[in-house]
Parts: structure tokens; sequence; C-alpha cells
């Protein structure tokens, strides 16, 4: 893959169609969503995988000053994402990202989401939709040692040779990943218009209508049908969303019906 380093906006990875890609979030989450009319990306720091914040934890020696460490983090400070799934309804996602059964998925299309983010002309925002590709640990290592031997941290670099690579145990995820990087002449400002001086691990993206982005919400399948509903009817009488909304059917018991020629 390669990144088009003057385009604002990049497809890597993906076409721009109609392939469905979902999201697990809060049910506070969802609803804040719909309430501030404002998608939330986050640092890489602050996810699970420490591959994806490598840059915090290794570091580059001069070996004319063995006792002096480069540190690289301040490359990535201006880089944020949001994490999507190509998986529809799987048994492993409800089980490791809704442990305590209480959250929703929202379902939207790559074309969608990268024609929202077209929609920002702005000479300080670049982003990046892009399909995550798997590789064995072992080579993701020697990658990382090659950018800090050669210092060849530059930020689109970043996003096409690290950012949209993930260790191979973690193929069943089939990521698509939104990401973001806000660009400054300089250190001291900070783009007033997608961060918060009080939250800079955070990037706010203005969307004009949650209802045209999502397609669908799927309540988690060990949801009460009470919660379902009063949620379902919050959604539909609060914000108007009339589109489906339901909860998974996974765990739904089968109800056969055959007619039998004896018994």
């Amino acid at each position: 893959m390669r990144i088009d380093n003057r385009a604002k906006h990049s497809l890597v990875n993906i076409e721009s169609d109609e392939t469905s890609i979902y999201r697990l979030l809060d049910v506070q989450h969802l609803f804040e969503l719909f309430e501030s009319k404002m998608l939330t990306l986050v640092a890489p720091k602050l996810w699970a995988d420490p591959y994806e914040n490598f840059l915090e934890h290794c570091y580059g020696i001069d070996p004319s000053k063995p006792n002096v460490r480069i540190n690289y983090n301040g490359y990535t400070k201006l880089i944020f994402g949001l994490c999507w799934t190509l998986n529809q309804d799987t048994d492993a996602t409800w089980r490791i990202y809704s442990p305590n059964k209480s959250k929703a998925k929202i379902k939207t299309s790559t074309k969608k989401l990268h024609e929202l983010i077209k929609k920002i002309d702005d000479n300080w925002f670049r982003s990046y939709l892009g399909k995550v590709n798997y590789f064995p640990e072992s080579k993701i290592k020697s990658n990382i040692s090659e950018a800090i031997k050669d210092s060849s941290f530059f930020i689109d670099n970043l996003i096409e040779n690290f950012y949209l690579i993930k260790r191979d145990t973690f193929v069943d995820e089939r990521e698509i990943r939104l990401l973001v990087r806000l660009i400054t002449p300089e250190d001291k400002v900070i783009n007033a218009m997608y961060q918060k001086a009080d939250n800079m691990d955070i990037c706010q993206i203005p969307i004009e209508d949650p209802i045209d982005l999502i397609d669908e919400i799927i309540f988690d399948p060990r949801m009460p049908n009470s919660l379902v509903r009063a949620y379902s009817n919050h959604l539909k009488t609060t914000f108007g969303f009339t589109k489906k909304c339901s909860k998974s059917k996974i765990y739904e018991s089968p109800k056969i019906r055959v007619e039998v020629d004896k018994y």
C-alpha cells in the first residue's frame, strides 16, 4: 500500500464502496454521539496493544554517547485513531469488547465514513481510512528497528508502516481504521477546532447528523429486552433515529417447524 502525501483524505488498501463496517461502543457514548454530533478519536498510546504505542517504549542510542537515549514519542502526539471492524456479528466480539453485556454496535460503510470526513476542507487536517494488514511479530519488530536506525519517522510513513499494521495474533479483528493527523506550525500550537486544551489525547470531528452516518444499531445479545426497548425508544423519540435498532440474535434459540411423516 502507498499513501498519496498530497491528498487531504486518503483511502488506503480499501475501495470507497458500500463495504459495511461496525464499531462497538458504550450506550452512554452512543447517546453522546447523537447529542454532540462529534466523532471522538483517541491517541494510539491509549490503545491496549503496546505495539500500537511502540515509540513510548523504544528509543535510539548514539554510539558516541551511549548514556543518552533518543526519544521519538513526540512524532505521534498529533495522530489520532478510531477503530472499526468488518466483523458483522461474532461471539468473540461481544465477549471480548462488551464484557459487561452492555454495549451497542453501530453499522455504517466505508463510503459513508469517507464521504463524511472528506467534507473537512482544512489545510491543518489530514485523514486516512485504511484496512489493517497483519504480520508476524518478528517482522514488525524488524520494521521498528529499521525505522529507529534510519530515523525515518515521517508522519505519513508512521501511518502507513505502523498504524495500519498489526501483529497477526489480532487477525480475527479484521480492522478498518480512521486515522487523523493534525498539522501545526510549532509544538506549542493546538488546533482548537478539533482539540480541547484539557485533554490533548482526543480529537473530535464534527458531523452534520449521526443519522446520516449510522445505518443500524445492534445491542449486545445478552442485554435484557427491557433495556433494549428503553434504549431504542430513547433513540427514536429524542434523536429521531427510526432506522433498524434491535438486539443481536446470535444467541436466540432455533425455532424450526417441520412436518413429520410419522411419530
